[in-house]
């Protein structure tokens, strides 16, 4: 009876640790080998395909691990699996963000908005965290407190299209105050998010990561003007299609 409790108990302990270190990569969208059609000769080369690929890898393995249907030595061998598919990713990732460290994104800015951006934005991917595109710019009026968190950082692929339409980054004062009323000819460092390549990714999915692989510009935008509204309009019915394309295929229908 003890040897029955303490297997029930080591089998408990090690789902348990499965849990621990996941990557929350959400339901498992697109299998391995769509992620493998994802292009890699864009600006981010193959990190957006890489991270479609692991994640939907890690997916897969944690729904066979917790499928209820293995005995406990499948459970190790799952579990081993797990560890080397996770060691796998990361080595790769690791590899793909440090080529990218550096690279310079066409950066615009929206007309009529009253900031100047010098130059390109350059990827900083040298560490484990969040990626970015870096660059500097300016101020060309006085902007309050309020108007700041108006102001987007876009992405937009090779088509005119939108990658995400949240905020997308942030700017901060070269000075180093706080996001203040800041005045006419003002420095600031701008920062935009490239949402791909984290070990910890949150609902990265084969979808996604076939946007970014398109990338080709950053646009800085006001998120009141009616350009963003079109452009926020048309990714959501993108993505509306491409839900649909998705339950087509659960059905089985073309």
């Amino acid at each position: 009876m003890r040897k029955k409790i303490k297997k029930y108990f080591a089998l408990v302990a090690m789902i348990a640790f499965a849990a621990v270190g996941m990557t929350s990569c959400g339901g498992s969208s697109g299998s391995d080998n769509e992620a493998d059609e994802i292009p890699t000769d864009g600006l981010l080369g193959d990190l957006p395909m890489l991270t479609a690929k692991y994640c939907n890898k890690i997916v897969d393995l944690r729904e066979k691990m917790f499928s209820g249907q293995l005995t406990e030595n499948e459970l190790k061998e799952a579990r081993a699996e797990f560890d080397e598919t996770e060691k796998e990713r990361d080595a790769k990732l690791l590899l793909a963000r440090q080529a990218l460290n550096g690279k310079e994104v066409p950066v615009e800015v929206q007309e009529g908005l009253a900031i100047s951006i010098s130059g390109t934005l350059k990827i900083d991917s040298e560490n484990k965290g969040q990626i970015f595109a870096v660059g500097t710019g300016e101020t060309q009026k006085n902007f309050t407190y309020e108007e700041i968190p108006n102001i987007y950082v876009i992405p937009i692929d090779t088509d005119g299209k939108a990658i995400a339409t949240h905020r997308g980054g942030f700017w901060e004062a070269e000075s180093g105050k706080g996001a203040f009323d800041w005045k006419k000819g003002e420095k600031f460092v701008m920062k935009a998010t490239v949402s791909v390549g984290s070990t910890s990714a949150n609902s990265r999915n084969t979808s996604e990561m076939k946007r970014w692989a398109k990338l080709a510009k950053f646009v800085i935008m006001d998120s009141k003007s009616d350009a963003y509204k079109k452009l926020k309009e048309q990714l959501e019915a993108d993505k509306k299609a491409e839900e649909i394309e998705a339950a087509k295929e659960v059905i089985g229908e073309k």
